[in-house]
Formats: structure tokens, sequence, C-alpha cells
């Protein structure tokens, strides 16, 4: 029987999930559209033209693009073999924020470098790199892992490195973000329990000390506590948020149509995109928001499932976790429902970097999928010669 595949067709030329590609590039587009609307006056208000924050991330759409690509096809036995180089140029890269001339400090936190007028956040790639290296070595060492102290002390000593350097940029929900993805990641490669019970004894007294030892952070706890404890300073932006969400009732007021995110929101092209797009949709646009994301994430950790061995497995459903949770945080945040952490709004937020971030884990998603449809076709192929041949 001819079922148009073959076992030596190369694996390049298995397609990509055609769902997960389509609710991806549908996000795309959609962001842009809400990211102009929130983003045109306050544009205007710093002598822009309206489109200044949508070009600049259309710009960055291209190379997002071709890592995206990269993602996608790049052979993940190949990235296997060089991830130690990967993450040291990560760590290393997590490094140059603090270098003088190429460093960016901006309001106390030293989380950027560029030059002429380029920028870029290492920590938002750290993130897929983490996952990337974390689904290695975890997938490597699956037979050993009741050996907690040399199996899995020696990857949690990198993730630790990586989350120390991010605190030092004064970057807390950053950190706590790769913190948390980390866990993730040991929890789904079945560490033993005594591993995360001692990890939590460590972790949550440095967590309360990190936060009651910092003004700024403590303030911004305080804020989310009782609101009307500063509302002209830290709750300022989520108290303006929550207006132009519960302003949005039903059917919103329609694109671009929005005043609060002009007045009340500062910075609404950032980390408050969600709270403009509602006021303009109202629930019928959380609606839809909301099946994006469960449509895109379902076919995600549907591809994580699937996948043919434990490393891309775990790299699938961790990096699925990612886009998820940072996705719900900052849904969170502009609803009131947690502090404010800073955290972007995956394909939605203004930045280059976490588009960058997003790109690359969507990529090796999809390659996943690859391989998961290249592994049932064989599988399929191999069944349909045995019957032939029967």
């Amino acid at each position: 029987m001819n079922t148009g595949f073959t076992m030596d067709k190369p694996l390049g030329r298995i397609g990509v999930d055609s769902a997960l590609l389509g609710s991806l590039v549908l996000l795309m587009g959609v962001g842009l559209t809400s990211l102009y609307s929130a983003s045109y006056g306050y544009a205007l208000s710093l002598g822009k033209e309206p489109s200044y924050f949508v070009v600049r991330q259309a710009i960055w759409l291209i190379p997002a693009i071709l890592v995206f690509v990269v993602g996608v096809y790049v052979p993940l036995e190949f990235v296997s073999r060089v991830i130690s180089i990967v993450v040291l140029g990560a760590l290393l890269l997590l490094l140059l924020p603090f270098v003088p001339g190429v460093g960016i400090t901006k309001n106390g936190a030293s989380r950027w470098f560029g030059f002429s007028g380029f920028m870029f956040q290492p920590s938002e790639l750290f993130k897929p790199v983490l996952i990337l290296y974390l689904a290695h070595i975890l997938a490597k060492k699956a037979e050993r892992l009741g050996d907690v102290v040399n199996a899995v002390v020696p990857p949690l000593l990198v993730v630790s490195a990586g989350v120390l350097i991010v605190l030092a940029q004064n970057d807390f929900s950053t950190a706590t973000l790769l913190g948390v993805l980390a866990i993730v990641m040991f929890w789904v490669a079945d560490v033993p329990l005594v591993f995360f019970g001692a990890v939590a004894s460590i972790g949550l007294p440095l967590i309360s000390l990190s936060v009651l030892t910092s003004d700024y952070r403590l303030r911004r706890v305080l804020a989310f506590i009782a609101p009307g404890y500063d509302p002209a300073d830290l709750s300022y932006q989520v108290t303006g948020s929550i207006r132009a969400i519960r302003t949005g009732g039903l059917w919103g007021k329609g694109l671009g149509q929005g005043t609060l995110k002009l007045s009340s929101i500062p910075a609404v092209q950032s980390d408050f995109v969600f709270a403009a797009w509602v006021e303009e949709f109202g629930f019928m646009g959380v609606l839809v928001f909301v099946a994006l994301w469960v449509f895109f994430l379902w076919r995600a950790f549907r591809a994580a499932f699937a996948a043919p061995d434990a490393f891309r497995r775990h790299l699938a459903f961790g990096l699925s976790c990612y886009i998820a949770v940072q996705t719900l945080i900052n849904v969170m945040v502009a609803s009131g429902v947690v502090p404010a952490t800073g955290i972007p709004l995956p394909l939605f937020s203004s930045g280059g970097s976490s588009l960058i971030s997003v790109a690359l884990s969507a990529g090796l998603i999809c390659n996943v999928s690859r391989s998961s449809s290249a592994s049932g076709s064989q599988a399929r192929s191999g069944l349909e010669g045995v019957v032939a041949h029967g």
C-alpha cells in the first residue's frame, strides 16, 4: 500500500501542525492590532507618530520570524550536543547589562544592553534556553534522578546562577518566574518529592526576605493589599487598569474608542495591554482572548504529550508552561488579582526581547510537533508495510 511516506523520507519534510501555526499567527495579528489601539494615544503624548510602538514591534517581528523558523527546523539532536555552550552563552549575555558602555540602566534596574538605540533584555532569552537545558539534562539523567545530589543538584546550580544574576539586575519578577519554570521542569521529570521540600524550605524564606528588605517591593505588596495605601504612585496603574476593564461592559467601547487607556494607565503598551483590550471589546473580547490562548496552548500541550521521547516531551511541556504562566500572570496583574510584576503579555505587549523569546519557544514547540508527526507517520508506514507483506 502506497501511503505517500517512506521510512527514508527526511523528517524535515514533515509539516508543522497547521492548527498550532494558524493560532499563533492569529494571536500575533490580534496582538499587533491591540497594541496599536492601546498605544497610539501614549505615542502622541510623547510627540511620536501614532503608529510608533506598533512599527517598532513590526520591525522586531522580522528577526522574530527568523528565530521562529530556526526553532522549527533546527535538529534537536544537534541542540542537545551543544546545549552546554548555549546555556553558557545565555548566562554570559545576562552579565552584559553590568558592562559599562554596553549595559543600560532604567528606573534603578540594569536589565538591558544595547547601543545606537538598540536595546535587548537577555533575561527574556534565558527563559527558553533554561527550559531547553533542563529538558536535555533531566531526560539524559532520567534513570538517575533518585540520586538527587549527583543528578539534580548540578542543573539546580545552573538555575540558581541565572536567578541570582537576574536578581542582581533588580528584576525580582523575572527571577521568580525562572524559579517557577525550573520547578515545573523538575516536577515533570519526576524528581523525588524530597527535593521540592528542600527547595521550598530554602526558597520561600529567601523570597520573603527579598521582599521585606526591598522598599520598592514591599510598597508594591502593600499597594496590592491596600490599594488606597499609595493611590498616586504604585497602585495607580493597577487601579486605572481595573477601571478600564470594568467600563468595557459586555461589548466594549469599540476598537480605538477606549478613553481610560489614554489618561489612567501610564505606559499601557507594555504591561497593561489587556486592560485596553477589555475596555474596547468588553466581556465578549475576553472570551475571544481566552479562546485564542486556550486553543494555542491546547495544541502546544498536545504536541508535548505526543512527543516521541522524554527530551522533546519535557521541552514542549516546559515551553508551553512558560507561555501559559506568563500570560496568566499578566492578565491577573491587569485585573488586580496579584501585585504588579512587570511581566509582559506574550505577543501583545510592546517589547522586542519578549517577542524573540516567545517566537523561539513557539518554534521549538512546533519542532516537537513535527517530530511527533514524523514518528506517527513512520509507525503507520511500518504497520501498513507489515500488513501489505502479510
